[in-house]
């Protein structure tokens, strides 16, 4: 599999819609689109990462996953890692994990909660969150959840990633 991958790497050209991510390793996960109108779907197949719409708006590529399915991928990355995004067309795009970002959620099932930044501890709206994770020049951008205990949304974890310049 590593071997057929590695000729998809050498592209180029911009991406289209993204279909895979491969996050090094036996850690490939397939991609799926959101339903329109459905910001807060992510799949529930193992296997699967789920393309984050509203993200594209800004430029960037969002994929979430559920901690317990691909989302533990995303949970093993560290920085300075490279993640290979790819295209329905055999085309890829490399992008080199720069920063990992963590928040607790004070309301741990919602999608509007307040989050507490556990670098700084500074307690920001979903609003203020997204836009210092999705905005700005174009990123890959990973979430998960993180679990605590018995809570499974009990935080939210980003990983960022920029563009690798070849």
């Amino acid at each position: 599999m590593i071997k057929s991958l590695k000729s998809l790497f050498s592209s180029k050209r911009p991406l289209e819609d993204v279909s895979g991510v491969y996050l090094g390793g036996n850690r490939y996960l397939r991609v799926v689109q959101q339903p329109s109108g459905r910001p807060e779907y992510v799949s529930s197949v193992s296997g699967v990462a789920t393309s984050f719409q509203l993200a594209s708006r800004y430029g960037t590529i969002g994929l979430i996953a559920h901690n317990y399915l691909g989302g533990r991928f995303f949970l093993e990355v560290k920085e300075g890692d490279d993640i290979h995004v790819l295209d329905g067309h055999r085309r890829s795009r490399r992008y080199r994990v720069t920063r990992i970002r963590q928040f607790q959620a004070l309301e741990p099932r919602s999608p509007r909660s307040r989050f507490i930044d556990l670098d700084t501890h500074q307690t920001n709206t979903a609003s203020e969150v997204f836009k210092e994770i999705y905005t700005g020049e174009h990123h890959l951008i990973l979430q998960t959840c993180i679990e605590r205990g018995q809570i499974k949304e009990w935080g939210r974890q980003f990983v960022i990633a920029e563009p690798v310049r070849e």
